[in-house]
């Protein structure tokens, strides 16, 4: 029982985390999946070097492993080096296919970010990637990665009664070794 009591500090702040996660996922969703406003992108105009997709395989400790991918596309504008954007998963290839197939790219980007995540794309000046649509592409990323938010929020909230519970009953236990040491 000890060995349990040792760990409720943990237990408890585990619930805490995964309560606080599961509300991330969910105010992510209540927000358009985070997609800065369309005036706050960055507009960059040039040519398509070179467009890969990135598979990004993850390993659990457990065997099995989980794939994900994403678009990187290098833009070169006329007068700077070349930038590399990054397009989501969701973006279908045949979007990435039309954007090789133009002469002249405009993208909007988001310039704070580190990935310069791409959200307005043009070529030719025709609307390839409008930002509605990319809008609307992480609108579903978010509500998919939402989806078990309601479940994992309370699990947090058992683990965290849990833990505070275990903290509780384990000070109270000290409190009372301590009365009997000072009683003898």
């Amino acid at each position: 029982m000890n060995f349990i009591l040792g760990y409720a500090r943990y237990v408890l702040l585990a619930g805490l985390a995964l309560f606080g996660f599961s509300a991330y996922l969910l105010y992510q969703s209540a927000n358009g999946g985070g997609i800065p406003e369309q005036a706050a992108l960055t507009v960059i105009s040039g040519d398509m070097q070179e467009a890969r997709k990135v598979t990004v395989t993850k390993k659990r400790r457990r065997g099995g492993e989980t794939k994900s991918h994403y678009y990187e596309v290098d833009l070169k504008p006329q007068d700077g080096e070349v930038l590399t954007i990054k397009l989501p998963s969701l973006v279908p290839e045949s979007a990435v296919q039309a954007m090789a197939d133009a002469d002249m790219l405009e993208v909007g980007y988001d310039a704070t970010s580190d990935a310069h995540n791409a959200y307005s794309v043009s070529g030719d000046g025709q609307p390839l990637l409008p930002y509605e649509q990319m809008a609307q592409y992480m609108q579903e990323d978010a509500d998919h990665s939402s989806a078990e938010a309601p479940t994992m929020m309370g699990l947090g909230l058992v683990l965290a009664i849990i833990g505070g519970l275990g903290m509780r009953w384990r000070k109270q236990r000290i409190a009372r070794e301590e009365q009997e040491q000072a009683a003898a």
